[in-house]
């Protein structure tokens, strides 16, 4: 499969966008489904780069793996398979491990700061180091901040975290932070964990609330408790091929479009959540928001966790020390 790319714009990238540039169609695909906040934010892309650009910049969604999996869109990226995707940083931190920065359990403080963080300069130094593997990071979003979901009744204390099968994206981060929890961690890939939730193969799942919709993991587990450990942040990724191909003024729409999303997008999660959870209610399905001392253990829990990351990489390190500085919420 070849980038949708005329030859035209690749000849006349240097040309002035409003003179002689030919549009492009560029192919965005992703793993989820079209309910999911990585759909919303492939849509909200088109969208505003389609407009900023005049319609020289065209993008066509490709949703739910219909170009490949998670792991297979960002290697297809890569390659130049694939124009674009909107993928885990998770995924991305088997390449570079400064993107565990955006996963550290409770340094990302709530949705406000994540908006925040996303355009920061600490975040920008991390996602430009995709560059050298043929891809241009443009913007970081939300996919959902992480809950906990069980097939029993819902986590109550730390005590109850104790053995729980939990599946975890297969991501050392994820091992290392569930181990410190007291769970199994249990690598499984996502398309796997309904069946695996039904049949008892796993115990629990961390996972974020839109997902727990969009999947309908509902329906075989039954009891969340909104530990919002952290955030699943995911990268509008294209080509570098591809994006050095197009026109400046191509691909200034591109990175204009990209940073206008951000905040809208990322604070419609936060809404979307806000719906999830009064569907949840309306099913029964068991919610706990843990107290005061149950967030404290925690906290005490992902501390040494979060300290060997920091310590590990600067770049993470300095994305910790900006979220920080960042100004209290109410």
């Amino acid at each position: 499969m070849k980038p949708v790319l005329a030859l035209s714009a690749l000849l006349l990238a240097s040309t002035s966008l409003t003179a002689s540039a030919e549009p492009v169609t560029l192919r965005l695909g992703h793993a989820v489904f079209e309910a999911h906040p990585n759909h919303d934010t492939a849509v909200r892309f088109k969208e505003a780069v389609e407009r900023i650009s005049a319609g020289e910049v065209k993008i066509e969604i490709f949703p739910a793996r219909q170009l490949g999996d998670v792991k297979e869109l960002m290697e297809g990226v890569q390659l130049g398979t694939v124009d674009m995707t909107v993928n885990s940083s998770s995924a991305l931190a088997t390449l570079e491990p400064s993107m565990d920065a955006f996963q550290l359990p409770g340094v990302i403080p709530d949705y406000e700061g994540f908006a925040k963080l996303a355009v920061s300069e600490p975040a920008r130094r991390i996602m430009d180091t995709l560059g050298k593997h043929d891809m241009v990071a443009l913007g970081l979003y939300d996919g959902g901040q992480r809950h906990f979901l069980t097939v029993g009744e819902p986590v109550t204390a730390m005590e109850g975290f104790k053995g729980l099968k939990t599946r975890v994206a297969p991501v050392k981060l994820f091992l290392d932070v569930w181990s410190a929890a007291g769970t199994n961690p249990t690598p499984m890939a996502y398309g796997e964990v309904y069946s695996a939730l039904e049949t008892g193969t796993l115990d629990a799942v961390e996972i974020n609330l839109t997902s727990i919709e969009s999947e309908k993991f509902f329906e075989v587990a039954k009891g969340v408790t909104l530990t919002g450990h952290y955030f699943w942040p995911s990268l509008m990724l294209v080509n570098k091929g591809v994006f050095d191909g197009l026109t400046p003024e191509q691909q200034e729409a591109m990175r204009a479009a990209a940073q206008e999303i951000t905040e809208p997008q990322v604070m419609a999660v936060k809404e979307l959540d806000e719906k999830v959870l009064a569907h949840l209610a309306e099913l029964k399905v068991p919610v706990i928001t843990p107290d005061a001392s149950f967030k404290a253990a925690f906290r005490d829990a992902m501390k040494p966790v979060v300290e060997r990351y920091r310590a590990a990489d600067p770049l993470i390190d300095a994305f910790a020390i900006e979220a920080e500085a960042l100004p209290a919420t109410n």
